[in-house]
């Protein structure tokens, strides 16, 4: 018998479980060899953004909520028609049955000057529409496109135009209780904006403000805590010197003879900044 003879053969099933074995040991060490390739690849990626940080989108060249925007379109859009539309005697009947008078309350207006009924309704909101001249226009665009703007961005668009009706509203409300038998029309988007200036008093200017976060984003202030805020205080003192000051002949002089309703300031900023609360949708700090 030849020496080949003699050799023993591996049983079947042996040889196949060893060829099992190698077969899942290649695939074991394929299996590492990927998710090695993959940490590589994930901590190489890493590196790179470290290197090259992704580069932040930039902000839209005019970056104001629509909210405030079609506001100034509109108060824009009315002082047109009246300015290049109505004629003269139009434009002062559109001002009589608009603006708000409060002698009117106490007035037969409707008998005596004919003014349209029912407009002790709506004058103390529709007199916001109105603007003495494109300066009282664009003073007041202005003010409301950097006070409107962080108070829509916060409470959104709707609660935006409520709180701005409330705070015309509340602006003639107290230009009434100082002057009840006044016959003189009040005219201006004055005691809106002062309301959205009070509101923003509330969370865009306190000293918990971080660094580069967003005002939409901070805890509304209590009363108590925007009053001991030394910047919200400072604000809030200038705002009233200032429309105090207009009481007196110096506030005809800067505003060309023209009487400034402070009072309608007054109201509006006291009403944004005492009721900003329930239109707020963040938590109080």
């Amino acid at each position: 018998m030849s020496r080949a003879s003699k050799r023993r053969r591996i049983p079947g099933p042996v040889c196949r479980c060893f060829r099992s074995w190698l077969w899942d040991a290649g695939r074991g060490a394929n299996a590492r060899l990927t998710r090695e390739r993959q940490l590589l690849s994930i901590e190489q990626e890493a590196a790179d953004k470290r290197r090259d940080p992704p580069r932040p989108a930039h902000p839209p060249a005019l970056n104001v909520p629509g909210a405030v925007l079609a506001t100034i379109v509109l108060l824009g859009l009315v002082h047109a028609v009246r300015t290049f539309v109505l004629g003269p005697a139009a434009d002062d009947r559109l001002v009589f049955d608009l603006a708000f008078i409060p002698g009117c309350y106490e007035t037969d207006c409707v008998g005596i000057y004919g003014r349209a009924a029912g407009a002790g309704f709506w004058t103390p909101l529709t007199h916001a529409f109105l603007h003495g001249d494109w300066a009282h226009f664009g003073l007041n665009a202005v003010w409301l496109l950097a006070f409107g703007t962080p108070v829509a961005r916060r409470i959104g668009a709707r609660r935006y135009v409520l709180f701005s009706v409330a705070g015309a509203l509340a602006g003639a409300g107290l230009f009434f209780l100082v002057n009840p038998a006044l016959m003189e029309p009040v005219i201006g988007a004055s005691g809106v904006v002062s309301a959205l200036m009070g509101g923003a008093c509330r969370f865009a200017f306190g000293a918990s403000r971080q660094f580069g976060e967003s005002a939409s984003e901070v805890p509304l202030l209590p009363i108590g805590r925007a009053l001991a805020d030394r910047t919200v205080l400072v604000f809030i003192l200038v705002f009233f010197a200032t429309n105090l000051a207009t009481a007196t002949s110096f506030g005809s002089f800067i505003s060309g003879g023209s009487a400034i309703a402070w009072e309608a300031h007054l109201g509006g900023f006291a009403f944004g900044f005492l009721c900003f609360g329930p239109f707020d949708r963040r938590r109080a700090a």
